[in-house]
């Protein structure tokens, strides 16, 4: 079942799995910038395996309500688990009322998406576990190596405003510049204490060339040093960045979910 749903200011789809299927499993996708919001692979593909998939827009992005920024991806991404949660709303395709039954949630993202992943992580007891596909996790350190070029963050901004902004709307110039130096709060390495005890599954392509594969290892090593025992990492040879990561790596993270759960 796919439904049409909102939870205060966000807005999105819901991809509910038939009652004989369900593993009990809620997910929140948190896509990457400026990618759309809905991610074919990670809606009705993972519903069928049994998954509750929500695909919900940032605050201030396509559809939902607010601002965009990185504070209120992070909000977006609370409200997504307080949605997944509750276990019932509406669809506002034929305003009645839908349930479901999740007893465990997992924020996944990608990119920009995975670092918001894992900083929304640290700040719910809702949610039980984070993916982190090539996430962006030190924006401060991108191009830090001038041997191994990335994607430069302070193009993004300009780029989002100038072509994008009637759907990434309202980012703020001076938080934007605070995120990508690394003193903005939602940056993850400020939860690296929050997360020691929580599982968070980091996946990262050996080719990437956007998003460096050495900044998802320092935040592995971080975590294994504070004494984490619940985050794993994988290395997939020969991937870059994107789709091609989550698709490749499909069946090693989905069942690292269910024996999580298990």
């Amino acid at each position: 079942m796919i439904a049409y749903v909102r939870h205060k200011d966000i807005l999105g789809e819901l991809y509910i799995p038939s009652k004989e299927n369900n593993n009990n499993i809620g997910l929140v996708w948190l896509p990457g910038l400026p990618n759309k919001p809905i991610a074919d692979d990670m809606g009705k593909p993972l519903s069928d395996l049994g998954f509750t998939v929500l695909q919900a827009r940032y605050p201030g992005s396509w559809q939902s309500y607010g601002d965009f920024g990185p504070s209120s991806s992070v909000e977006g991404a609370l409200l997504g688990a307080e949605l997944l949660s509750s276990g019932r709303t509406i669809n506002l395709d034929n305003q009645k009322e839908i349930v479901w039954d999740i007893k465990n949630l997992v924020l996944v993202g990608s990119s920009y998406g995975g670092g918001i992943a894992i900083s929304a992580l640290g700040s719910t007891n809702l949610a039980d576990a984070a993916i982190a596909f090539c996430p962006l996790i030190e924006p401060e350190l991108q191009n830090a190596d001038e041997s191994l070029s990335e994607d430069d963050l302070s193009t993004l901004y300009p780029y989002l405003k100038r072509c994008h902004e009637n759907v990434f709307r309202n980012l703020k110039d001076e938080e934007w510049n605070d995120y990508i130096n690394g003193t903005h709060h939602t940056v993850p390495s400020k939860y690296l204490s929050n997360i020691k005890e929580k599982a968070l599954f980091l996946v990262h392509g050996s080719e990437d060339k956007s998003i460096r594969k050495y900044h998802t290892e320092n935040f592995y090593y971080s975590l294994k040093r504070i004494g984490s025992e619940k985050v794993r990492l994988h290395i997939e040879d020969g991937v870059g960045h994107g789709t091609g990561l989550r698709l490749s790596t499909k069946d090693i993270w989905t069942e690292w979910l269910i024996d999580l759960f298990n």
